[in-house]
């Protein structure tokens, strides 16, 4: 039932974006991308993905009012992986210093960090000046229509066939 709810969700919204949505064999899709508020202890999203697949985390830095954009990819076995942070200049929690897997560039303006930094999930404090979006699959979901400001989420990946 609740696929049959995701992907009736993934239909409705691909006629509102007007965006296609990929075409992928049952077979290949071997995880789902979760979205759960751990103050209801509820699942608010789940997307179907594979390996190689992309998401989007979109804000606005919170004390300099600046863009950010996180690019996640979902790794071989089903770990999220940050790839790169974008922004246009440095705020308190954005990646500023190199490390062992990152390096930090400078193109059009924008400060780049390409990193290939796994996470096991991702705790995320819905921010009510932020305007965190998730896009996923071609779908764009402001978190603060599904959450309330403040309210902490989890982020994270599972195997399909977990429930």
């Amino acid at each position: 039932m609740k696929v049959k709810i995701v992907i009736l969700f993934f239909l409705g919204m691909s006629f509102i974006i007007d965006a296609p949505l990929p075409c992928l064999a049952e077979n290949d899709l071997l995880f789902s991308i979760r979205v759960e508020s751990l103050e209801r202890e509820k699942i608010l999203l789940d997307f179907p993905a594979k390996p190689g697949d992309r998401f989007y985390i979109h804000y606005i830095h919170s004390s300099d009012k600046t863009s950010v954009h996180d690019i996640f990819e979902i790794g071989v076995n089903g770990e999220m992986i940050l790839i790169e942070e974008n922004f246009d200049w440095y705020g308190a929690g954005l990646e500023s210093m190199e490390w062992e897997k990152a390096s930090i560039n400078i193109e059009d303006g924008k400060i780049r960090v390409y990193l290939n930094r796994p996470f096991p999930f991702l705790r995320l404090r819905v921010g009510r000046i932020a305007n965190h979006t998730l896009i996923c699959n071609g779908v764009s979901i402001p978190l603060r229509e599904i959450a309330r400001g403040g309210e902490p989420l989890k982020i994270w990946v599972k195997p399909r066939d977990q429930p």
